[in-house]
């Protein structure tokens, strides 16, 4: 089925790949991945700060993932809870973390240059983990799912309930 409903089944929305928030999530992932990367590489300053980024980058790598693969196959939409403020908590809170770790690395960024390089990738993730979070605020503000696509319908269904009464008959 090429629909992209959310009330479809679970299955590949391709509809998804094609639209900001899914550009947004690769860029997300892409660029932590390469923080951690590039903040991995001169283990001296782990206990000046390293650390705190590699723990940083990795998990927003992981949770921005799932939820990346949670859209792309329209599983979220089956999951129980209100996942437009989940999310939105989410994007808040590592948004603030990454703000964090890139402060951190730009403390110490002449020590070695793998830490320029993790400050420049780390203030390059806070901006786009930044334009999510406008945009899922946006969206829940507006009561509707960021995740779901343009293309997505929804269903509505009326209930109407008819009753007759019956009169006595007097005699």
């Amino acid at each position: 089925m090429e629909s992209s409903s959310s009330s479809d089944g679970i299955g590949l929305d391709r509809a998804y790949l094609n639209s900001l928030p899914s550009f947004l999530k690769i860029g997300e992932i892409v660029l932590d991945i390469i923080a951690f990367i590039c903040a991995s590489v001169w283990i001296h300053w782990g206990a000046y700060g390293g650390g705190w980024v590699q723990f940083v980058t990795m998990s927003a790598f992981i949770t921005t993932l799932l939820l990346f693969g949670f859209h792309l196959f329209r599983i979220i939409y089956k999951l129980p809870g209100p996942w437009g403020i989940i999310e939105l908590i989410y994007y808040v809170l590592y948004t603030l973390l990454m703000l964090i770790s890139a402060i951190v690395c730009a403390v110490r960024f002449n020590w070695h240059s793998s830490i320029a390089a993790t400050t420049f990738f780390t203030f390059a993730a806070t901006a786009l983990y930044v334009i999510d979070t406008f945009l899922l605020f946006r969206a829940w503000q507006s009561g509707r799912s960021a995740g779901a696509s343009s293309a997505a319908t929804t269903t509505t269904t009326t209930t109407t309930e008819h009753t007759s009464y019956e009169s006595k008959v007097q005699y």
